[in-house]
């Protein structure tokens, strides 16, 4: 484009299969089915146990066992778990901008803009912190499918660097000696300013459901969307709509989804600016002096809400997940 101006727009998509729909140890083969876990309190009646004598130490060793070991998938077992089971899938769409305007007296600024979905039915990265959204029930794949743990749906990102036309060789101080060279020329201002939105949240229910082995129980809604609107710091005791969740009832599962759709952690802000500066002050001697500032308007990023229905803290935000301004400077020499 004119003025050294480069568009670069794409679509990018990917479907990926045979992935992992569990990480380690989440993935129960104990879990009742559902037509057994419908039998209700009949699960705890007491029944002989025809392992008595065989299994001698733990809860199997008595003569009578609740009913419920019995219909587990293994029965002589009280607990099995799977690690990694694949069969999992993922879903990707995204709209990418980038705008670039290429160095021109000094300056060059860049904009990227990325618009995306994630959809899948298991997600995890640990280092990242974000919720994961547990397994409810493992007979049916489809009740994991949701917006991915993993989705930032928006992230724009602004950059640039300006090298200041002041010293030796530039527009202006062309002819300037060395020592006023060194104070005033040579300078170099860098900015990068970051916003993301927030991963989606995932809400979790008691697990009142004895011997059923279900791994996590998400609770019910009743049809209203939990999504409220307003700044951030004036919804720090009630970040969403907890009114909008139940607990399900005994022997059931919770309708709600393993992300929800319209909620989703706060979004992310960040400026980051830093100060370069060359001179030399002997012929083969280069330094360049650096001032780096991080989170330069010191903003806060609050960190996610509670998400447990049956906890006093459903919905409130009591963290931050950034870190406050941080100010740095350094010298480096080149010979």
């Amino acid at each position: 484009m004119p003025g050294s101006i480069l568009i670069d727009v794409a679509y990018v998509g990917s479907r990926g299969v045979h992935l992992n729909k569990s990480g380690e140890n989440q993935w129960n083969l104990e879990q009742l089915t559902p037509a057994n876990i419908a039998l209700g309190t009949k699960l705890q009646q007491s029944v002989p146990n025809p392992f008595f004598g065989i299994i001698t130490t733990g809860p199997e060793a008595t003569a009578t066992i609740p009913y419920y070991y019995l219909l587990a998938p293994f029965p002589q077992f009280t607990t099995v778990q799977a690690s990694f089971p694949t069969g999992g899938y993922s879903i990707y769409h995204a709209f990418q901008l980038k705008v670039e305007n290429r160095l021109g007296h000094g300056l060059t600024t860049l904009v990227s803009f990325t618009g995306q979905k994630l959809i899948d039915d298991f997600s995890q990265i640990s280092n990242v912190g974000n919720q994961t959204g547990g397994i409810q029930n493992i007979y049916d794949d489809k009740q994991q499918r949701s917006v991915s743990s993993n989705d930032q749906s928006r992230r724009l990102v602004i950059s640039g660097t300006y090298q200041l036309p002041f010293g030796r060789g530039k527009s202006l101080g062309r002819n300037w000696n060395r020592a006023l060279d060194a104070l005033a020329g040579g300078w170099q201002v860098n900015g990068i300013s970051t916003y993301t939105t927030g991963f989606p949240i995932s809400v979790t229910a008691a697990n009142n459901c004895t011997g059923c082995n279900i791994q996590t129980l998400r609770p019910n809604n009743n049809g209203s969307s939990a999504a409220l609107s307003g700044p951030v710091s004036q919804r720090l005791n009630q970040y969403f709509n907890i009114s909008v969740f139940s607990q399900p009832a005994a022997f059931t599962f919770g309708n709600v989804g393993r992300t929800l759709p319209d909620v989703r952690n706060p979004s992310s802000q960040d400026l980051d600016i830093s100060v370069f500066k060359m001179f030399r002050p002997v012929e083969r001697l280069t330094a360049e002096f650096r001032a780096e500032a991080y989170n330069l308007l010191n903003q806060v990023v609050f960190g996610g809400p509670g998400t447990s229905i049956n906890s006093n803290t459903l919905g409130v935000i009591s963290s931050q997940s950034n870190t406050p301004r941080q100010i740095q400077f350094a010298l480096k020499l080149l010979f």
